[in-house]
């Protein structure tokens, strides 16, 4: 059977370098040598990312509702796919999942809550477990405004005041909407302190991942 883990937190947390890591750390492990196991890992690309890219948008702010709902389907779709994976002994790294619930209220689009039964449901049924990677928003912004900046060339001159206000107050509000959902979900759950050295993450991430998983045991 195989296991779920969520890999969550606010923009520029070091998600995606954490799942990196684990995958180097991991599959680096040779049972000959150390006598352990190591979990077959197989790293999913973020939906939200996926959608983002096809569709050539700018950050969060710009997407719609029908881009929200597609965040969703591929998200819904992929999960069911594992599910009918009934001999894979894998353990999936996925970033975000149902925390793009939170994404889509803050920045205004609220009834893509509708669908968090669902996630939920699936889920359950893949032994999910969360790490949610915490930063403050005003850490969240410093280490992505060069990015948000980077995007103004697109726009006139005269929005882009506007415009980095706007990234600004999405992550304001991404931030305390993402605790809730991590304080909803009904699964093994843990968050590390973001803001540590890469080395120190990776650490009590996989301290964490022994605790809660008994693949990484």
């Amino acid at each position: 059977m195989s296991e779920f883990i969520i890999i969550a937190g606010p923009q520029a947390a070091g998600k995606s370098t954490v799942i990196s890591r684990l995958n180097e750390q991991y599959q680096n492990i040779s049972p000959l040598f150390s006598g352990k196991k190591a979990p077959l890992l197989f790293p999913l690309q973020e939906s939200r990312q996926i959608i983002v890219h096809a569709n050539i948008l700018l950050g969060a702010i710009f997407m719609t509702r029908q881009h929200e709902l597609e965040v969703v389907k591929c998200d819904l779709l992929r999960m069911d796919q594992i599910l009918r994976r009934t001999r894979d002994r894998l353990v999936y790294l996925d970033e975000c999942n149902i925390f793009t619930i939170a994404h889509a209220a803050a920045h205004g689009i609220e009834e893509i809550e509708k669908h968090w039964n669902e996630y939920v449901v699936r889920l359950k049924k893949l032994r999910a477990k969360v790490i949610f990677l915490d930063i403050p928003p005003e850490v969240s912004w410093e280490r992505r405004r060069k990015k948000y900046e980077q995007r103004l060339v697109y726009f006139p001159k005269k929005s882009h005041k506007g415009i980095m206000k706007r990234y600004e107050e999405y992550m304001e509000k991404a931030h305390i909407l993402l605790h809730d959902v991590f304080r909803r979900v009904p699964f093994p759950k843990e968050i590390i302190d973001g803001r540590l050295p890469e080395k120190a993450v990776i650490q009590r991430v996989s301290e964490t991942l022994a605790k809660l998983s008994t693949a990484f045991r």
